[in-house]
């Protein structure tokens, strides 16, 4: 489930200009880093954007220790997500160890360079993610040096749920937020990740359009979750949910696991993704499921 999660959140305040020497903290964590010119904090994940040339910078943390989760990204695993591995190469931060990959992924019909630095301890692994597109290449430099700007203060106190611009209300049932990652809030049942008990999660596109039928890219989108390459639909409805239009799917997964999707649709074409999945209570699981997506809105 772990893994998963990590896969999932690979496919997923006030805006000030800043220069490039004022270290500026990223709204609901407790990290810092000094972003590119031109930069901006994001309304929509942990990180900064630029919205003139569609560039990102996303930080995430994962509850899993930097050596359990390097030897995942290799070549294979990486293709088998839609990313080329392009280069990988051994770093230093703050005088650790550390790994910075290249690799690039098509998206919306536009090739998108990556700059992914990876640190961490037994703990907890760090990823700082650049992504440009390829036709603005001639910024990889400035991204790359700002990946090696993030600082963690631990005296501060994370507030995730203030560094999205969406929430739900998961109160009466018993699922508990437990982590964000890159823009998506993630909850179970247990309070643990990983879990084995029932997952919930919800992310936007992160500036994502969608250019084809809803309908379909809703089922696409199905099947790009881990284990749903095969899955079986059993419902699609369309429905609407804090005044966007969407589809509910309800399905099945390769192992028979309950699949739970929602999108919906901004007017700009981009979408917001409500994911549930159990293996156990199904039922039950899928009626608070539908409860939840109901009370998401846009803060």
């Amino acid at each position: 489930m772990q893994k998963n999660i990590i896969l999932f959140s690979l496919l997923l305040i006030s805006i000030i200009n800043f220069g490039q020497t004022t270290s500026i903290l990223i709204p609901g964590t407790k990290y810092s880093m000094i972003p590119p010119e031109d930069f901006i904090l994001s309304t929509s994940f942990s990180g900064f954007q630029n919205n003139e040339t569609g560039a990102s910078i996303m930080i995430m943390d994962i509850p899993a220790s930097y050596l359990s989760l390097v030897p995942g990204f290799t070549k294979e695993a990486l293709k088998t997500k839609g990313m080329d591995l392009l280069s990988k190469e051994n770093v230093k931060y703050k005088n650790s160890n550390a790994m910075l990959f290249k690799v690039s992924q098509k998206a919306n019909g536009v090739n998108y360079l990556k700059q992914v630095l990876l640190f961490g301890d037994e703990k907890i692994t760090v990823m700082v993610n650049g992504i440009y597109p390829e036709q603005s290449k001639d910024s990889e430099n400035e991204i790359k040096k700002s990946l090696f700007t993030i600082e963690r203060n631990e005296k501060l106190v994370e507030k995730p749920l203030e560094s999205v611009n969406f929430s739900i209300n998961v109160d009466g049932t018993d699922y508990k937020y437990v982590k964000s990652f890159a823009g998506s809030l993630f909850y179970t049942e247990d309070d643990k990740i990983p879990t084995e008990k029932g997952l919930l999660g919800v992310s936007y596109s992160l500036g994502h359009k969608v250019n084809s039928d809803y309908k379909q890219f809703s089922i696409d989108r199905l099947k790009k979750l881990p284990n749903a390459s095969n899955s079986v639909i059993k419902t699609i409805d369309k429905v609407t949910i804090s005044d966007m239009e969407g589809y509910e799917i309800v399905a099945e997964d390769n192992s028979k696991q309950l699949i739970y999707l929602v999108m919906l649709f901004t007017p700009d074409k981009e979408y917001y993704l409500i994911v549930g999945q159990a293996k156990e209570d199904k039922e039950k699981n899928l009626e608070v499921y539908k409860k939840v997506a109901k009370t998401f809105k846009i803060n």
